[in-house]
């Protein structure tokens, strides 16, 4: 699987494949790439729920790992680092709202679960207006901009194909 991941105001694209299951110790070993580097193995434990154990190069790394709203606070021989970790499956339903016309479109096929607006409602950028099921998973679409609902296109349980406009608003 391939993620974004932000340190900072640095942002890397990392894929993590596994390699095969836990083994008997409870380690679980991965194949990792940064950006264009070349790919190292990582094996991976859980001594305690908030510590990474890592053996990367044969080198041991430990890491605290607390979740947080934005993502992860992550401690590495003493110095926390800010993490946020974007899954692309989601970044492109949350995507969805961006069309310069005003049309709300989920990225990839799925399910309406709920429509959280009516024709003639204002809306503000980053509001939800739309639930989508895709890849079991619910997701809100949000406005992409201040301005009106002009229709609705869709109506709860109706199956979508990606690209489906859902929600047309007026942003002018």
């Amino acid at each position: 699987m391939t993620y974004e991941i932000s340190v900072g105001e640095a942002t890397h694209t990392v894929t993590i494949e596994p390699l095969g299951d836990q083994d008997s110790h409870g380690l679980r070993r991965y194949r990792i790439q940064v950006d264009d580097q070349e790919p190292i193995e990582v094996e991976r434990g859980r001594p305690v729920p908030d510590v990474l154990s890592l053996l990367i190069s044969g080198r041991s790394l430990d890491a605290g790992l607390v979740g947080t709203d934005e993502g992860y606070t992550v401690e590495i021989r003493g110095t926390p680092h800010e993490v946020s970790v974007i899954d692309p499956r989601k970044k492109a339903l949350r995507m969805g709202g961006g069309a310069a016309d005003g049309a709300i479109v989920t990225q990839m096929p799925g399910r309406i679960v709920a429509v959280l607006v009516e024709v003639g409602q204002a809306v503000q950028k980053g509001e939800p207006v739309v639930v989508v099921e895709a890849m079991k998973m619910e997701n809100q679409l949000k406005a992409s901009a201040d301005g009106t609902v002009t229709a609705i296109l869709v109506s709860e349980g109706d199956l979508v194909e990606a690209k489906t406009a859902l929600i047309q608003l007026d942003i002018g």
